[in-house]
């Protein structure tokens, strides 16, 4: 059968199974109506800020589908809303159990996720989630093993920046802070002040010399206020020994950059190398 008649032939089935047991649902003190599919009273239920495992399908009150979430982490908070939240689903299940809740459409996108609502989804519409509790991970050993995989990560980072610097032939000290300061046009001009505009010409790579931005190619500089926390700790600090005119490579360690946090396409835990030319410095 053709995959795409299988899932409206899916679709249509739980939506007529969900419509002929509707008045099975229970309704909760908190206002939240469900109904469970698997129960295992005998298992574990999750307390405030455990980190939960948990597979998630939500379709609209005619069967549209609205998300579709493959297996995926979340921190249990207090309920984001009155009237049952997705926080108040999550506290009612057991590790294994699967079931179905009613949460207004509204409640959902405006004070869980934070965000419009999507096009086509009407505010007081009964969204339908669709949840299983694949596990329950409390907050202490997921802590350990969040410290464990940074230290891991740290380890990784430190030897891909031997690396680098051995197959690059890099013999100049880094700084204090273990920034690495590189020389390639010496400047003439002014030095930047705290607190006035600077303009740059960049280029930022990863260690592995993959670019992932560049005003070079752009053609259009970049403007800033120099010392104030606008950009990365290891620009400030590596803009501020720089002389207008000159060009320089700085190569800036996680922690002088974003440390442990993606930030769009820079992965948490990246040394970056950066390529920078102080065009122009606020007089």
């Amino acid at each position: 059968m053709n995959k795409t008649i299988t899932q409206i032939v899916l679709v249509g089935l739980v939506l007529f199974l969900f419509q002929c047991q509707s008045d099975n649902f229970i309704t909760h003190s908190s206002g939240l109506q469900y109904r469970f599919i698997t129960k295992n009273n005998d298992n574990p239920q999750p307390f405030i800020n455990d980190v939960l495992l948990l597979k998630m399908r939500v379709t609209g009150s005619e069967g549209n589908l609205v998300e579709e979430i493959p297996p995926f982490r979340i921190i249990l908070t207090k309920p984001s809303h009155a009237g049952g939240s997705v926080e108040d689903a999550l506290g009612l299940m057991h590790k294994g159990d699967s079931a179905i809740f009613l949460i207004k459409a509204n409640n959902y996108f405006i004070y869980t996720k934070q965000r419009a609502l999507p096009e086509g989804i009407n505010a007081d519409e009964n969204l339908i989630f669709y949840i299983k509790l694949i596990d329950i991970i409390p907050k202490a050993e997921y802590e350990k093993e969040r410290e464990l995989a940074m230290l891991s990560d740290k380890r990784e980072e430190e030897r891909l920046l031997t690396l680098y610097l051995k197959e690059h032939k890099i013999t100049d000290e880094p700084t204090l802070s273990g920034l690495y300061f590189i020389e390639l046009e010496k400047g003439t001009g002014l030095r930047p002040e705290p607190g006035r505009e600077v303009t740059v010409h960049y280029e930022g790579a990863f260690i592995n010399g993959q670019v992932f931005d560049s005003s070079f190619k752009r053609n259009k500089p970049f403007t800033f206020c120099f010392g104030v926390g606008e950009v990365i700790q290891g620009w400030d600090e590596g803009i501020a020994r720089m002389q207008v005119g000159g060009k320089y490579k700085l190569i800036i360690p996680s922690y002088l950059a974003y440390g442990d946090e993606s930030k769009g396409p820079i992965p948490a835990y990246s040394t970056l190398v950066f390529v920078i030319e102080l065009l122009q410095v606020e007089p």
